[in-house]
């Protein structure tokens, strides 16, 4: 693989071509941006650039021992702390810690990634992983990613050197999966405008699977219509896995129907795509700023109580009860 392999993020690319070029790395990394935008896969070129037995400015070769185990999942000195049941559990962080402070056994040097680390529910969890950030083994570099950078601790953010992750446009977008997927340039910019900045949602369309954001539309525009609440209750099982995922997808949205709100049509930052500016524009007509800014509120400790070891059902039932009756409310009294 190389950096041409990755949509877009051309300052980053720019920055870790300078590192790798100097030899001036530091051992912990956060990077940090909206979910579904690259973070991930820009995690695994930089474990495979310094591993890389063949490495140059344009990124790893992708094809020399070390590439190919990375990328088969299976070198023995990259370690990767992923969530279970959208969780992280203190005993796999510090299995994550053990195994990275063992001696390497193939590459140059040891990585470990953490992903979604704003699962981390407990400081206990933050505080677990701290002393290893701040004095981690020889040769060994660790990144951490999160979508809400805004949880984690003042002292493991300034123990990391924070690279920013933003939306892409659709002309990035469009240009990257025409050339990859060699799709028509027409279904290419559709494709483009759908994924609302993010690469991950324009992949899921070109499989032919539903987008995260969809799966959060379809549970909005539920709670807006008249349907019986407790139907939903398989949909919410099938979704388990990536429940957390799919309300961050809301939350996004509706931070950009405040920004209509307050900018209006002159706005910039909202993704250009026609359904999406047509669903802001109406829910930025019929509810009010309090109101959607309650909704946000209402998310966010809706995630925290989800990354705790509080009754999924439970805790899923007592918001949409909560939601439907706020919605309810607010329109009616438009009306």
């Amino acid at each position: 693989m190389s950096w041409s392999e990755i949509c877009g993020h051309d300052f980053q690319k720019r920055f870790f071509q300078r590192v790798f070029q100097n030899q001036s790395q530091s051992h912990s990394y956060l990077f940090s941006g909206p979910e579904g935008v690259g973070k991930t896969t820009f995690a695994f070129e930089i474990a495979r650039i310094f591993n890389c037995d063949r490495p140059t400015l344009d990124g790893s070769c992708g094809s020399c021992p070390n590439c190919r185990m990375i990328n088969a999942g299976t070198h023995p000195d990259l370690f990767v702390l992923s969530p279970r049941e959208n969780k992280i559990f203190v005993e796999d962080v510090r299995d994550f810690i053990f195994r990275l402070g063992l001696k390497r056994v193939f590459g140059k040097y040891r990585i470990g990634i953490v992903e979604s680390t704003e699962l981390f529910s407990k400081e206990e969890i933050q505080n677990c992983l701290l002393k290893t950030v701040e004095e981690p083994p020889e040769k060994s570099i660790i990144i951490l990613l999160t979508s809400q950078v805004q949880v984690l601790l003042p002292t493991l953010l300034s123990r990391c050197q924070r690279i920013n992750f933003q939306l892409m446009s659709p002309k990035v977008i469009k240009e990257f999966i025409q050339n990859k997927y060699n799709i028509t340039e027409e279904k290419a910019l559709d494709i483009a405008k759908q994924s609302l900045g993010r690469m991950r949602n324009a992949i899921e369309l070109i499989e032919g699977n539903q987008p995260l954001i969809e799966k959060s539309f379809f549970f909005w525009d539920w709670i807006l219509s008249e349907n019986e609440i407790f139907s939903l209750g398989p949909w919410f099982t099938e979704n388990k896995g990536k429940i957390i995922e799919i309300f961050s997808q809301l939350e996004w949205y509706l931070r950009d129907v405040i920004i209509y709100q307050i900018i209006g049509e002159s706005s910039d930052q909202i993704q250009s795509y026609s359904g999406y500016k047509q669903r802001i524009v109406a829910d930025s007509n019929r509810l009010s700023l309090e109101l959607v800014s309650g909704i946000i509120s209402a998310i966010e400790q809706l995630e925290k109580d989800l990354k705790s070891n509080l009754n999924y059902d439970n805790i899923l039932l007592d918001f949409v009860l909560m939601l439907r009756e706020e919605l309810v409310s607010a329109l009616r009294c438009r009306n």
